[in-house]
């Protein structure tokens, strides 16, 4: 990824619950800007051009061009804070990197030839949908392609798969023995039902009326019956 997306920040003095709702208000969203040759330096962003900047093929690995005191400065996002009722954004941190340097970073992985595993009946079981990675900032990939062509029942694919996927000097930031995807067989009615049985799920029998409560309904309208004739 070698794509640039320039992010327009302004200074911002007062913070407190009170100013960052403000802020929010008025379609911006409170940020701060720390790491490599920069001050923790708190900030406000428009919440828009946050949301198209974060959208992008990139997605949150985006690299931002940040402008700060006349300096210009690489970042990504990291701690990226949603409301949980409507989803927007409330706050964020940019972490500022050296073009350089390694970072680690979360990469989707793309799943390939779906259409070509084996015909055996088998399901597609995946595990991980993002792998770590430590990369340098300008070779951060959009995805991992993982082929699944010819996988059959019992087949496993495990982050090392991935490996021809990464760009060159990167490495893996978690356990390379780690699977990513399996195919398991379809699993049969009883099999289900055992496992819900373990779990503890019960199907909810409907309400039958019987001949008891038949007859204590019948007791009550007789009851009525009597106290209309007295």
């Amino acid at each position: 990824m070698s794509n640039q997306i320039k992010l327009t920040t302004e200074p911002r003095d007062k913070q407190g619950k009170g100013a960052s709702g403000r802020l929010r208000r008025e379609g911006r969203v409170p940020a701060i800007i720390y790491g490599y040759q920069v001050e923790p330096t708190t900030v406000s962003v428009d919440a828009l051009e946050l949301y198209h900047t974060l959208h992008t093929e990139a997605g949150r690995n985006v690299l931002l061009r940040l402008d700060i005191n006349g300096d210009t400065h690489l970042a990504v996002a990291r701690d990226l804070q949603t409301h949980p009722v409507r989803g927007d954004y409330v706050h964020v941190d940019l972490l500022a990197v050296n073009k350089d340097v390694p970072i680690t970073v979360e990469v989707p992985v793309h799943l390939t030839e779906e259409d070509d595993v084996a015909d055996d009946g088998g399901v597609l079981n995946q595990i991980l949908y993002t792998v770590p990675i430590l990369v340098r900032p300008l070779d951060t990939p959009n995805s991992l392609e993982l082929s699944v062509e010819g996988m059959e029942i019992g087949d496993v694919r495990r982050v090392e798969d991935l490996r021809d996927a990464l760009p060159a000097g990167a490495e893996f930031d978690i356990d390379p023995e780690r699977t990513v995807i399996t195919m398991n067989a379809p699993i049969s009615e009883e099999e289900l039902e055992a496992l819900e049985e373990s779990a503890g799920i019960e199907e909810d029998e409907p309400e039958v009326i019987g001949e008891e409560s038949g007859e204590a309904q019948a007791s009550t309208d007789a009851d009525t019956q009597a106290s209309d004739e007295d």
